[in-house]
């Protein structure tokens, strides 16, 4: 007797996370992301300085071979770059990837493509930045709450800005977003494999700006305390611990093995010196205030105007500005009011803590970072700004039904309109702020650079305090000081003429307006180029020597590029 047993495998449906809702509000927010982004990128006179750092990083590991060298050193390679370099390869590597798709389609200068290609990178990551940004107030509060966070950040004056610029902020904010979304939805529905992609996008997040690795503070401090307290078993507390870490080490590990320490940058290890006396990065000996029309973008110690308060005193001021002003001021307090109001619901699960965690570690070492180098700026901020637009967002709801409470009329409108509304009004307010026009007042230094570019010989000296111009001309493009003969027979020098933004804090300024004060210097270049002389903006000093290159003030250029980087 015999008999044969039988079985149907029958494919099971994955699971749906997202539904036709879902993906109509994505697409809102990625409409309106992307209109954002290319107003701004449209209307930008000149990108940040310190957007040419990352632009000739990718050009560099384009082409290390052209990156200068000792006499006796040989070529550098893409890795000695990396080892060598104060900045993480993350955001060069995307800007040099989106640089080889432009150079597809344009033929402009190497210039002109890298700046470009520094500022798409950045903007096309901050449109991707509505997916995890949605997904995060979906998964803790519901659909609109997630939409209009995403919103609010997209519009608000400093995120649009920063990250339609050629900065590091649009490609840092989608890492750690996506982190964030990780941890918490490893949270909520606790996955060894969610604890891991949370690991991998935190070690991303690393490898474009140091201060990534602060995003393990959320979620690894959720864990410890729902092990601690048993609400998890702790075997499988201290397994989603490791797989975090795991995940983290996987993608972070090989960077730090190669450069031999945490960062380049010295920023972080001031900090984590602790015993060491406060070292302020600019100290205001010879600032010139600036002028009330000039937006300041960063608060600084300065000795002449600072010296008799305390500096933790100082911290704690200059930090609570720039975390204000990164939220346009109003997205804060509503976040505190939604703290609030849903006080139980935050206390009784374990997603929200992620978030509060990682603002209250953010936060901490914002204010320790302004106490330690004696700066701090709207750029540190963003992290903050995104937790804020996530707990204002679900805020606005319980805004609404206050506001019917004491209105009557307005309670007919109910609720979800009510809070559209505010919604509406926050957007509104922020978006002529955000669509200003960026860089306007340093657009003279494009043209000089051009012109430089089609006048400045071989054997002739550029000295570029500003470090613009000597990159348009095509000086700067491997080395931050540009190249400079052993021997000139004439020295250019880029000025800018009855500046309304003083450059104070560049340490090779002073030195060039003396240098273009000498009697055997003349204006070659003037812009506008239609405007008389004396009301120019930009002048090309040209000197006329013969002899050998002050490389004293060289150098001083390059510490200048670097410090701007």
């Amino acid at each position: 007797m015999s008999a044969s047993v039988g079985a149907r495998l029958e494919s099971v449906a994955p699971k749906r996370t997202l539904f036709g809702p879902d993906y109509l509000r994505l697409a809102a927010l990625a409409a309106v992301a992307l209109a954002v982004h290319v107003w701004l990128m449209s209307h930008t006179a000149l990108t940040a300085r310190d957007s040419l750092g990352f632009a000739r990083q990718a050009l560099c590991y384009e082409t290390p071979s052209a990156v200068p060298v000792a006499p006796n050193e040989r070529a550098k390679t893409a890795i000695d770059l990396v080892r060598e370099s104060e900045h993480p390869p993350g955001y060069p590597l995307v800007i040099w990837g989106t640089f080889k798709a432009v150079s597809l389609v344009s033929t402009a200068p190497v210039a002109d493509r890298a700046l470009f290609s520094a500022q798409l990178a950045n903007a096309l990551a901050a449109v991707l930045l509505v997916v995890p940004t949605y997904l995060i107030g979906r998964l803790l509060f519901s659909r609109n709450v997630g939409f209009a966070a995403a919103l609010l950040f997209q519009v608000l004056p400093v995120p649009a800005r920063i990250t339609s610029d050629g900065l590091t902020e649009g490609v840092y904010l989608l890492a750690t977003a996506t982190a964030l979304f990780f941890a918490v939805r490893a949270v909520v529905t606790p996955r060894i494999s969610s604890f891991l992609l949370c690991g991998l996008a935190v070690g991303a997040s690393y490898l474009v700006r140091p201060e990534g690795l602060m995003l393990l503070t959320g979620p690894a401090a959720v864990v410890f305390w729902l092990g601690l307290i048993r609400r998890w078993p702790r075997d499988l507390a201290l397994a989603r611990l490791a797989a975090l870490f795991v995940g983290v080490c996987l993608v972070a590990v090989p960077y730090m093995a190669l450069i031999g320490k945490l960062t380049n940058k010295p920023s972080p290890g001031q900090m984590l010196n602790p015993l060491a006396a406060p070292q302020p990065v600019y100290r205001g000996a010879n600032a010139v205030p600036a002028a009330p029309s000039g937006p300041l973008f960063a608060e600084w110690w300065n000795d002449a105007r600072d010296s008799g308060q305390s500096q933790n005193v100082w911290a704690v001021n200059a930090v609570f500005k720039e975390v204000s002003k990164g939220a346009n001021y109003v997205v804060w307090p509503l976040a505190a009011f939604a703290v609030l109001a849903l006080r139980r619901k935050l206390l009784a699960e374990p997603g929200p803590w992620v978030l509060l965690v990682l603002a209250a570690c953010n936060l901490t070492v914002l204010l320790y970072l302004a106490a330690r180098v004696g700066y701090v700026s709207e750029r540190h901020t963003v992290l903050l700004t995104l937790i804020a637009c996530q707990l204002a967002a679900a805020g606005l709801p319980l805004l609404a039904a206050s506001i019917g409470q004491v209105f009557p009329r307005v309670e007919r409108f109910g609720v979800r309109v009510t809070a559209a509304t505010l919604l509406a009004a926050l957007v509104v307010g922020a978006l002529p702020f955000a669509l200003k026009p960026m860089h306007p007042n340093r657009e003279g230094h494009k043209h000089a650079g051009r012109w430089l570019a089609a006048n400045l010989k071989s054997d002739e000296a550029l000295i570029d305090p500003f470090c613009w111009a000597a990159w348009y001309s095509g000086r700067a493009l491997y080395r931050p000081s540009g190249y400079n003969p052993e021997f000139s027979s004439a020295t250019y020098i880029v000025k800018e003429n009855n500046a309304r933004t003083p450059h104070s804090r560049l340490p090779v300024l002073a030195e060039a307006n003396q240098l273009a004060a000498q009697p055997n210097g003349a204006v070659a270049y003037h812009w506008p180029e239609n405007v008389p002389e004396d009301e120019a903006v930009i002048h090309i000093v040209r000197i006329r020597s013969v002899g050998q290159v002050v490389y004293g003030t060289a150098s001083a250029v390059a510490s200048g590029a670097r410090g701007a980087d």
